[in-house]
């Protein structure tokens, strides 16, 4: 299948409706990816729009900081500064598993479909019937990963969408994404980052009021 990134939403959304047109299918031929995470534009597209989160709060500290230091006088780089984004906001447009192994690709759909419903590599199992060792094998040779780190790093992806996009205190964002107590979620997002989600947050979105 093909992969389109579009510059921003509006475009994506112009590409969705150019597909409909043309009878193109959406994941299945044609995966889409919008940037800048328009929520609601996005959850209203057909299918909805996968897209780029942007650091909007780290770029416009950046800038603030720039034009404070030219307004001083100061000496400005003309470097350009490269900003890394938050991460994707995975919807339908993009769900599809570009994989020549197919039981792989059908763990992989059933993960990130249910990841943040508390499945363990069990509940994997059950619904791609196959021995555990074949199944991690085939997975660190098509993925590099095992299906439980897949399962973290999908639901790591909603946690970071949640506190960046939502008004989520931490135990709903633990309640919504699969563990059983925020406090689970807490240990398991600063083993993977170094930070709590609390921290994570205030240093992404320092302008928001910060939500126990």
């Amino acid at each position: 299948p093909l992969g389109l990134l579009a510059c921003y939403d509006v475009r994506g959304q112009q590409v969705l409706e150019a597909c409909y047109g043309a009878g193109v299918k959406v994941p299945e031929d044609v995966a889409v990816l919008g940037v800048h995470n328009d929520v609601l534009l996005c959850e209203l597209c057909d299918p909805p729009l996968s897209s780029v989160i942007p650091d909007a709060a780290r770029a416009g500290a950046l800038a603030a900081e720039l034009l404070s230091n030219m307004l001083a006088g100061k000496k400005v780089a003309t470097a350009v500064h490269e900003i890394s984004p938050l991460g994707v906001a995975t919807r339908q447009s993009t769900d599809i598993v570009a994989v020549a192994d197919e039981r792989v690709a059908e763990a992989v759909r059933y993960i990130r479909r249910e990841a943040c419903n508390g499945i363990n590599v069990a509940d994997v199992l059950r619904a791609v019937p196959m021995a555990r060792t074949g199944l991690e094998r085939r997975f660190r040779e098509v993925l590099g990963c095992t299906p439980r780190q897949l399962i973290e790093r999908v639901k790591f992806e909603r946690v970071r969408a949640l506190l960046s996009e939502s008004e989520s205190t931490i135990a709903e964002v633990a309640e919504r994404t699969g563990y059983i107590h925020p406090e689970y979620l807490s240990v398991a997002f600063k083993r993977a980052t170094g930070e709590t989600p609390r921290e994570w947050r205030m240093k992404h979105r320092p302008s928001r009021i910060d939500r126990r």
